[in-house]
């Protein structure tokens, strides 16, 4: 492997994420692994380290780098209104992108690497692109929520008469919601999250189709059903929050 720097990211799978790192070469010989402030990872490894071998350490740090991300986590800024313009950050399924806006004859949204490239008439148009990006997000939505829904549902088979009929509410303070009907609303926003985090919303929500209130009951039942329920809590409200 070459002696030079690595400018590009790479990542690593744990459980149900990814952590991304950038890895830059040096002269000593032992591997460290730095959390930035702004919670980006970058490991500065000797330069004859193979790069599987790097991912192998990162991997056994995980659970470390998890930690240390949840600690500056709290310290960063609030994220400003969504502009809709090139070069924001928008999430997706618990990933980041950057907001491509181009001019082309026809409105579409589609995913592009790392961007959310939307194509518009008018890019100076913000409100119009606005209105793609929401559209884009509410038809994946759709498809995510489903697949968690189909995902989690066998959890709690025999406890859930059914499948659920699945909608979508926009909830100023809330991620999902049930009805007595067998009913099961998620936020759209939602999405922005990652798969592991919609599950636990997905599986709390079906919870309440067996027991409607938050009692020891609810709690036994969603502990069993998904036994790290609170990480997972805790993970979505923190990174959500901004």
């Amino acid at each position: 492997m070459s002696a030079a720097n690595d400018s590009t990211l790479h990542e690593v799978v744990f459980g149900s994420e990814r952590i991304e790192f950038r890895l830059r070469r040096s002269k000593r010989k032992t591997l460290a692994i730095t959390v930035r402030p702004d919670t980006s990872v970058l490991v500065t490894a000797p330069h004859g380290a193979e790069l599987e071998a790097v991912k192998a350490k990162v991997r056994k740090r995980a659970v470390w780098i998890r930690r240390q991300r949840r600690f500056f986590e709290r310290y960063l800024p609030p994220v400003p209104p969504r502009r809709y313009v090139s070069g924001e950050t928008h999430r997706y399924l618990g990933r980041q992108y950057r907001l491509k806006v181009v001019e082309a004859a026809k409105g579409s949204v589609k995913l592009k690497g790392r961007f959310i490239w939307v194509e518009t008439p008018h890019p100076p148009d913000t409100e119009r692109v606005r209105r793609l990006v929401e559209a884009w997000y509410m038809e994946h939505a759709r498809v995510a929520f489903a697949r968690s829904l189909a995902s989690c549902l066998p959890g709690l088979h025999g406890r859930v008469n059914g499948t659920p009929r699945l909608h979508l509410r926009r909830m100023p303070k809330r991620w999902g919601s049930w009805t007595r009907r067998g009913a099961i609303y998620l936020n759209p926003e939602l999405v922005r999250a990652s798969a592991s985090w919609i599950d636990y919303v997905v599986t709390h929500e079906l919870c309440h189709l067996v027991h409607g209130n938050h009692g020891k009951e609810f709690f036994a039942l969603l502990r069993k059903t998904m036994p790290d329920w609170e990480s997972r809590k805790a993970r979505l409200e923190s990174i959500m929050a901004n």
